[in-house]
């Protein structure tokens, strides 16, 4: 079984998504510097083969989106994730989800430019990919929800 990393922003409905997960989880601070940071040094100790990025995006309800790419002052790096296929996988499994190619302008974009350019560099064997799911209120069932995320990440990395 593959070894796989969430990661989540403290306060945002993606620390409510992970907090009964079974994987490895770090929660983010909300600070760009401070989350690459705790992202560099937890790659620095634990080889993982996935990184699941959850962020929260206002506008979407009961489904996801799906980032392709993190910005950097005009620079980009993509996923090396195959996004079709776990839209599909997500589509199969109950949840909506959109490939987007918006990571947006803030934390999330930090945190996945941060982390895919760390990756790159390193030449570390880590997929990433930054999910981005709807606010808590537009969730219907959080239960039902969190259960459907996890079970499409386990198809995608067993």
């Amino acid at each position: 079984m593959e070894k796989v990393l969430f990661t989540a922003f403290i306060g945002t409905s993606s620390e409510l998504l992970v907090q009964t997960s079974n994987y490895a989880t770090l929660l983010l601070p909300n600070n760009k510097k401070k989350d690459a940071e705790k992202l560099f040094s937890l790659l620095q100790k634990e080889t993982f083969d996935y990184i699941i990025s959850f962020g929260q995006r206002a506008n979407i309800k009961n489904k996801i989106h799906i980032e392709t790419t993190g910005r950097n002052d005009g620079n980009s790096i993509s996923t090396d994730v195959d996004v079709e296929y776990l839209r599909d996988l997500f589509m199969r499994n109950g949840i909506p989800a959109k490939v987007s190619h918006n990571s947006g302008t803030s934390y999330c974009n930090s945190i996945y430019w941060n982390g895919l350019t760390y990756i790159a560099k390193r030449k570390l064997n880590t997929k990433m990919v930054f999910i981005h799911i709807p606010f808590s209120k537009n969730i219907e069932d959080m239960k039902c929800f969190r259960e459907s995320i996890f079970q499409t990440i386990r198809a995608l990395t067993e």
